[in-house]
């Protein structure tokens, strides 16, 4: 079993790359942090911080010499910048890479055609062909939803303005993950080396649907003065290919609608309740409360 002690985190001022650093961190890992050149971001004294150009495969194969594992948590619009720090960290054989797949499971056929995904599963490729025939694993980790991430934004309810919107009546299942819960998932699979290697990871942090959300959110702000709509993931998939084909420079206007199709929609995978790893990685699923008190901590 290959023994994971040095880690290099790339992303970690994100929303998902704090908890994921401090997850690290409590794990007694040897951790440094990669910076861009032009980030004036500071860390505590103790942690180690190396500045890069991510397009710099001969500086950034200097930087890895000698860890052993790479976390990437760089948000979705840098994300074609993996290819260069994955060309690094095979040439500096590193023993497990993880990258920014985080999110829906791209491994379902719908998920995966959808466009908003088309960068994730060229980096899927890509990772699976340079690895190929070297000594450099991959998991690629999956959550869906993200779940307190997804109430501060009011993507999946809006509890002070409380709204919600009801996809496909708002009976579907799907997957809400914490993004503490996914740090400490991505921390297990580097202690589940063998069992994680070359293939993906699901997180299942709570099983929700868009109605028992309302219920939950109802507990803590009260039953009056909601604005409850029904939306088909149809129509909002069809309105994101319209916004696609007009204005793709205008993200915002395709990425959200494709997101919701693949989260929140029947058959595009977004329920882990029975197909997830949490057991292989000793994590336990949120009960009813948890989410209450997710959604308290925001209201």
């Amino acid at each position: 079993m290959a023994s994971i002690q040095k880690i290099v985190l790339a992303g970690a001022t994100g929303s998902l790359g704090k908890p994921m650093l401090e997850a690290l961190l409590d794990a007694k890992y040897e951790v440094t942090v990669f910076t861009r050149l032009t980030s004036d971001h500071t860390f505590p004294p103790d942690i180690k911080v190396v500045k890069v150009d991510y397009t710099d495969v001969e500086g950034l194969t200097a930087a890895l010499q000698g860890t052993d594992a790479l976390i990437i948590t760089v948000t979705t619009g840098a994300v074609g910048q993996q290819k260069y720090i994955v060309d690094a960290a095979v040439a500096a054989g590193i023993k497990r890479i993880i990258p920014s797949e985080f999110g829906c499971d791209i491994s379902n056929p719908k998920a995966r055609a959808l466009p908003v995904y088309a960068r994730k599963v060229e980096i899927e490729e890509y990772i699976e062909a340079k690895c190929k025939g070297t000594p450099t694993t991959y998991t690629y980790i999956f959550n869906n939803a993200f779940l307190d991430w997804g109430i501060d934004a009011k993507s999946l309810v809006d509890v002070p303005g409380k709204k919600i919107d009801l996809y496909d009546g708002g009976e579907t299942r799907y997957t809400a993950t914490p993004l503490s819960f996914v740090a400490k998932g991505t921390v297990a699979c580097l202690q589940k080396f063998e069992e994680t290697a070359n293939r993906a990871v699901k997180l299942h942090g709570a099983v929700l649907t868009q109605k028992k959300l309302l219920q939950l959110a109802q507990k803590v702000v009260g039953t009056d003065g909601w604005e409850v709509k029904v939306v088909r993931t149809e129509d909002v998939e069809r309105e994101s290919w319209a916004n696609l084909k007009s204005n793709p420079g205008d993200t915002f206007g395709w990425v959200v609608g494709f997101l919701k199709r693949a989260i929140f929609a029947e058959g595009y995978g977004g329920d882990f309740t029975d197909s997830n790893d949490n057991q292989l990685l000793g994590l336990k699923q949120l009960s009813d409360e948890d989410v209450v008190e997710a959604i308290r901590a925001r209201a």
